[in-house]
């Protein structure tokens, strides 16, 4: 669902207070002008779905989904990646060498 659909269903609720009815104003002439924060959009979505009691809403497509973010330079792919290929070498670091050295 787009953005600007959520603010709308959000403002037709008729629940805001006047703050954040303002809050939701700036974000949907934010939206409007293709400068919304992403920070912005994850708490609309998230806000929707508590008031309306539905699953939280998912960007339409990949144009309207905000950039991956990462943690160090890293995606949390790449930080998947990486602590598998860990658990790897601990595992074999622990497995017994079966060359006969006693431990």
């Amino acid at each position: 669902m787009q953005i600007d659909q959520l603010i709308k269903e959000l403002i037709a609720t008729g629940t805001m207070n006047d703050e954040t009815l303002t809050e939701l104003n700036r974000m949907l002439a934010e939206f409007s002008a293709g400068k919304l924060d992403p920070d912005d959009e994850v708490y609309l979505r998230a806000l929707h779905a508590r008031l309306t009691g539905s699953v939280m809403a998912e960007p339409a497509d990949a144009a309207e989904r905000p950039a991956t973010e990462r943690l160090d330079g890293l995606s949390i792919g790449e930080w998947r990646d990486r602590a598998l290929k860990a658990e790897a070498e601990l595992q074999a670091l622990r497995a017994p060498s079966g060359n006969g050295d006693a431990a």
